[in-house]
């Protein structure tokens, strides 16, 4: 079994990032990654429930909520691609079971209903605060559920 050095995410006390025009290269998206996960260097881990809490940490502190999204609905309402819904938190890891296949949880409304959703399967608008921390988020959990070197 392989080890990863752990250090503990960077907090932020000044609240969710402002949208910045990020370089999507994997070499600086992997790095984003890793600091997120809370690691100083090495390949990215596999999705695991320990890295899931640590990104649920790091995303809990500097996603800002609630914001718009789209979330491909067809698993939840059969024959609609997407819907439109409002996001306003994520689902304690700790309560999820089965975590490594559907990662993290978002609570997100349409109109008055609240589901709970993958938040691999919710986006937003490239231009929106969220972005990059969902669009990070996402790369990891599809490509790193399995083993990568496969």
């Amino acid at each position: 079994m392989q080890e990863w050095q752990i250090t503990p995410p960077e907090t932020s006390n000044s609240g969710p990032l402002e949208p910045v025009a990020e370089d999507q290269s994997p070499g600086r998206q992997e790095r984003r990654i890793r600091s997120a996960l809370g690691l100083t260097g090495g390949p990215l881990p596999p999705v695991a429930r320990q890295w899931l809490r640590a990104y649920y940490a790091y995303l809990l502190d500097r996603l800002a909520f609630p914001f718009e999204a789209q979330y491909a609905g067809e698993y939840i309402f059969p024959g609609v691609l997407s819907i439109p819904v409002t996001v306003v938190g994520l689902v304690d890891p700790e309560v999820t079971p089965d975590q490594e296949n559907s990662g993290l949880l978002c609570r997100a409304l349409r109109g008055q209903q609240e589901l709970r959703v993958p938040l691999s399967d919710v986006e937003i608008e490239d231009s929106r605060p969220n972005f990059q921390l969902i669009e990070d988020y996402w790369y990891w959990f599809w490509n790193w559920r399995f083993d990568p070197s496969i």
